[in-house]
């Protein structure tokens, strides 16, 4: 049973338009008499790139008008804190320059107040996500995440109690899909109910909390799940569901509520209290060019982006055919075909591998620059060689096919060879025929192949590589897209189709 002491509302507007910045008032507003017996929490998430994403037509996002909106709750309501729910290094042209730094510089200059992990924070190793940890002016939680030690991923803790006005709101963090990460076996992803209960416990053996908010990376059912099995949570701030649409859901009475992908939008949960009951009201602040960007944090989007320009605007080759990456998680692509040429040409191997969920732009110029090469493979994965049996081989293919029906990134791209596969076939015997050089796979034969270490790594649980010999190991292998430079470097002009390569039966 949830407790009666937590009431439920929702003003929803979806597609609500937050208005710019209003000119500061001559004369301070006068005290809210409600303050002390109301709180706000500002709420987003997926923030990859610093700049505007124009993307489907919308133009969205960026830590200036992100700053702004903000500032104008901030102003109406002082008991305000914002959480940031994770996902600030990988997965575009800007994470892999950057790698996220610039994000966290941002977010310290804006105030968060609180931060949980996404998977994507661990896009470039365990290393870089404590350094980008250390550079927080703010806290990150985990309630699930562990290091070899056994102890919370980072300086956080599991959970947070805060006081925001005269309210006390006590935050968990949980993060799953931690297999698509490069964090390896430094980081241990832990049951997520259990991880929640144990952190709801912790907190209410310590000051048991007025209203429990959980921050997940976790897709909707996961959520509900949690709901299910750990009902003293009052509230779920969740990654986003949709790329251009904020979504909140009532599950048996609690609100699990998912911002816009790229910062596009936030989410607003008031928290009033009134007879010892509280009300959680959401809403939906929209991060559009509706609204006025804050002048200073406008300044570094700019930087940026003339520092983007100016270092890869260098072109590459003539590109006499669109490369194109819708199919990458489930058919030959050219897109695909382009990049596992690169790899398999770096080192001369007999194999050049590609995970499709890696590939993540088109390149449709007259030309292919820097900046294609780097917006197609943003995540600066390395490029290693290793050496693999045949047997060892198939099982990565079948590993790679396994999830194509949700679309798994672990679908792979390949060079110097062929294989066939039926998506409608058992999980783990869907792979057919497989040739290497022309000839019929040997099971036994040791081939050469170039490959991500994420993909070596185990990432989207492939295990194939996981007994092979390394040639060249990522300390000495160059990034994905500087094997991609060098190989685009070295053609006149870039004319790659589909030749067969892979082929989808039924």
């Amino acid at each position: 049973m949830r407790a009666s002491r937590v009431a439920l509302s929702v003003v929803v507007t979806l597609g609500l338009v937050w208005p710019a910045a209003a000119a500061p008032a001559a004369e301070p507003p006068p005290a809210n008499p409600h303050a002390s017996k109301s709180a706000t929490l500002l709420y987003f998430n997926d923030a990859h790139d610093i700049r505007p994403v124009l993307t489907g037509g919308q133009d969205r996002g960026g830590v200036a008008r992100l700053a702004t909106v903000i500032d104008t709750v901030r102003d109406e309501q002082p008991n305000t804190r914002v959480v940031f729910g994770g996902d600030l290094a990988g997965g575009t042209l800007f994470g892999g320059l950057y790698k996220g730094f610039p994000m966290v510089e941002a977010f310290n200059d804006i105030g968060i107040d609180l931060a949980n992990f996404g998977q994507h924070d661990f896009d470039f190793g365990v290393e870089n996500a404590r350094q980008l940890v250390a550079a927080s002016e703010f806290p990150w939680i985990s309630s699930n995440l562990v290091d070899t030690g056994g102890d919370p991923f980072g300086p956080g803790g599991a959970y947070r109690e805060m006081r925001v006005g005269k309210i006390d709101v006590g935050f968990l963090g949980l993060t799953g899909a931690m297999e698509t990460s490069s964090a390896g076996s430094e980081v241990r992803q832990l049951d997520t109910i259990a991880s929640a209960r144990a952190a709801v416990a912790a907190m209410q053996r310590k000051r048991r909390p007025d209203v429990v908010v959980a921050v997940t990376q976790m897709p909707l059912e996961d959520n509900r799940a949690l709901l299910e099995q750990v009902p003293q949570i009052d509230a779920v701030l969740t990654e986003e569901q949709a790329e251009y649409d904020t979504i909140i859901t009532d599950v048996g009475g609690t609100y699990v509520m998912a911002p816009e992908g790229n910062m596009g939008s936030m989410i607003r949960l008031d928290i009033t209290r009134k007879a010892g009951r509280y009300t959680l009201t959401p809403s939906v602040l929209e991060v559009d060019d509706t609204v006025t960007p804050d002048p200073k944090l406008k300044r570094v989007e700019e930087r940026y982006e003339a520092e983007i320009q100016e270092n890869l605007s260098t072109p590459l080759a003539e590109l006499r055919t669109p490369l194109l990456s819708d199919g990458v998680r489930a058919r030959e692509t050219n897109i695909g075909n382009f990049v596992s040429d690169a790899y398999r040409d770096y080192y001369g191997t007999d194999i050049g591998w590609m995970n499709g969920g890696g590939i993540r732009a088109d390149a449709t110029g007259a030309q292919l620059t820097k900046l294609d090469a780097y917006s197609i493979v943003p995540f600066a994965n390395k490029v290693m060689k290793v050496e693999v049996t045949g047997a060892g081989i198939r099982q990565a293919l079948e590993d790679g096919v396994a999830k194509v029906d949700t679309q798994g990134g672990g679908f792979p791209q390949v060079s110097g060879m062929t294989y066939t596969y039926s998506p409608t076939s058992p999980v783990g015997s869907r792979v057919g025929a497989i040739t290497v050089g022309g000839a019929p796979l040997d099971p036994d034969r040791v081939y050469t192949v170039a490959v991500t270490n994420y993909v070596v790594n185990g990432g989207d649980d492939i295990t194939g590589f996981a007994d092979a010999t390394v040639l060249v190991p990522e300390i000495e292998a160059p990034t994905d897209a500087e094997a991609v430079v060098r190989y685009a470097s070295a053609q006149d002009t870039i004319d790659v189709g589909l030749e067969g390569r892979i082929t989808v039966t039924d």
